[in-house]
């Protein structure tokens, strides 16, 4: 009869130990999904504001687009200039051999 109290004492020791190592195991992972959530929250933001940033950098490239020649218009509107000239120098050619 000793025994079997013994082993009731024992078991209830047990399942209190392992009644412990539960709650503390959830009490851990609450505490991990509160630092995750802070963590989500932190990176939440920062993507709100890189989003921002790239808003305004794409405004400005757009009001860059006015403000300044691009290449290939450059080169295109001298291309353009360089025809109207050539132009011009055959008419005077033009003109001063029927002179």
């Amino acid at each position: 009869m000793a025994e079997q109290s013994t082993a009731k004492n024992f078991e209830g020791h047990l399942q209190t130990g392992i009644q412990l190592l539960l709650v503390a195991l959830l009490g851990w992972a609450g505490f991990e999904l509160v630092d995750l959530g802070k963590s989500t929250a932190v990176l939440q933001q920062r993507l709100t504001y890189q989003g921002e940033i790239i808003s305004e950098l794409r405004a400005e490239l757009r009001n860059y687009g006015d403000l300044y020649y691009r290449k290939d218009t450059a080169q295109r509107q001298i291309s353009e200039l360089q025809d109207s000239l050539g132009e011009l120098e055959s008419r005077v050619t033009d003109l001063e051999n029927h002179r």
